[in-house]
């Protein structure tokens, strides 16, 4: 292990851009043929990346020893891993008149209340965190993904206190770490939307079996 002082965030970057936020760098290590890897380790799974600065990925083989593996897999592994352990599914059940507001963070990637809005209010099925161990926070996080009205996909991010009333915290165009949750809640709304449409031709006078 080197006694490096400053962290080295141009390994992540150039591997995994879209997921920077979710790492935090630990260490650097320098192997026996002199390869330098940069640690770092996931705020939610607590599991590294070990990145050298040519894309090269690693994991911990124990023993101090380090084993190089395919670097899409490594991510994918990680974040399949992520997203199953962190959320569930909660269908879109509503308040009659739900609170929304808006921290002042939730527009600085440019999206607007009026999109976020629209994919809160269309999006089918809401993925919810699942709290942490340590039980002391009150609120929890409400993942939100969906298109906008230009048809422009979006993931949006609320708390949720105990009163159901929502804050909207952080919304942007989608990211490829929720493509699989995206592709999921599209695929019920239009079985939604499959269902109110038979629903609503039975419905008529004269037909039905």
């Amino acid at each position: 292990m080197l006694s490096a002082r400053e962290p080295e965030w141009e390994p992540l970057l150039n591997f995994a851009p879209d997921h920077i936020v979710d790492f935090m760098w630990m260490f650097a290590v320098q192997l026996t043929d002199g390869t330098r890897l940069q640690a770092y380790k996931h705020y939610w799974l607590r599991d590294y990346l070990h990145l050298d600065n040519e894309g090269r990925a690693f994991i911990y083989a124990g023993n101090d020893r380090y084993e190089e593996v395919n670097p899409p897999w490594l991510l994918r592994r990680i974040l399949k891993v992520e997203l199953e352990e962190r959320y569930s599914v909660r269908q879109n059940v509503w308040p009659e008149e739900p609170e929304i507001s808006f921290a002042r963070a939730a527009t600085r990637h440019r999206i607007s209340r009026e999109r976020s809005l629209y994919v809160i209010e269309h999006c089918g099925i809401q993925f919810v965190e699942r709290r942490r161990s340590d039980g002391w926070h009150p609120e929890k996080h409400v993942l939100f993904l969906g298109d906008d009205l230009e048809g422009v996909a979006l993931e949006v991010l609320a708390a949720e206190n105990e009163e159901e009333e929502f804050t909207v915290i952080h919304a942007m165009n989608l990211r490829n770490k929720y493509l699989g949750l995206y592709e999921e809640a599209r695929e019920w709304r239009r079985w939604g939307n499959r269902k109110a449409k038979t629903t609503k031709i039975s419905a008529w006078p004269g037909e039905g079996p």
